[in-house]
Formats: structure tokens, sequence, C-alpha cells
């Protein structure tokens, strides 16, 4: 038993000292152009107007949704009103 304890010990030891000792390295150069960056910049100004606008439509169109609901709600209110308009209609055209 102690000799698989030992070996236990001396694994973990091991692993520890191996992540100090591999650390953290210079950080290494960054090898982009110029362009690319410059590409990037334009591409996320773009998304973010893009962004912005989607925002707006998003507001305009749940005001919409909004309204429609009301006006949903406002027609279920009274369905023997706009049975009886049906039925006037259809007395006009001669359905009756």
């Amino acid at each position: 038993m102690k000799p698989v304890l030992h070996m236990i010990m001396a694994a973990v030891l091991l692993g520890i000292l191996s992540m100090f000792s591999g650390g953290c390295g210079p950080v290494p150069y960054c090898d982009t152009s110029l362009v690319t960056l410059d590409e990037t910049r334009l591409d996320v100004e773009n998304y973010e107007q893009e962004a912005a606008e989607t925002a707006q439509r998003v507001a305009e169109l749940e005001k919409q949704l909004a309204e429609t609901r009301k006006n949903i709600s406002d027609v279920e209110s009274r369905p023997a009103e706009l049975e009886e308009k049906v039925n006037e209609l259809k007395k006009g055209s001669g359905r009756e």
C-alpha cells in the first residue's frame, strides 16, 4: 500500500512542478496587417449600425403588434354586435 501511496504523491508533485515550470511565456507578436485591422474596424461599424437599425425596426414592430392585439381584444369583446352587422350585410347583399 505504501508504494502506491508514494507513487500517487510523486505523480501529484510532478504534475504541480510541471505546471510551474511551463509557465506563461512571452506573448507572441501579432502579425496582422493594417489593412485587415481597418477592414475589421469597418465591419464592426457596419454591424453596429445594422444592429441599431434592427433594434429600431423591432421597436416599431412591437408597437404594431401591441396595437393589433388591442384591436383583436376589442373585436373579441363584442361578438354579438359584430354578428348583427354581418347579418345586416348579408341581408343587403341578398344572401338571406
